[in-house]
């Protein structure tokens, strides 16, 4: 789905000020964006415990970034 770019800067605007008012929540343990987006697609289907031992086994494979995913 494509996201119109109006509703895109009404997003962005809302997360802006939200971020204003309470800054960042660390509510995510990760180190980068794609880490984010993998926890988030595992913790559909896993528990978290499961989530942090296979993020920490694609850190260690060097297999935690999107060209991994390609191959």
């Amino acid at each position: 789905m494509v996201m119109s770019s109006q509703l895109e800067q009404r997003l962005l605007e809302i997360y802006q000020r939200l971020l204003s008012r309470y800054g960042p929540q660390n509510w995510w343990p990760a180190d980068e964006p794609f880490e984010v987006v993998v926890g988030a697609i595992l913790t559909q289907a896993t528990s978290w415990k499961n989530v942090e031992k296979a993020i920490f086994n694609l850190k260690k494979a060097d297999a935690l970034r999107p060209a991994a995913c390609e191959s």
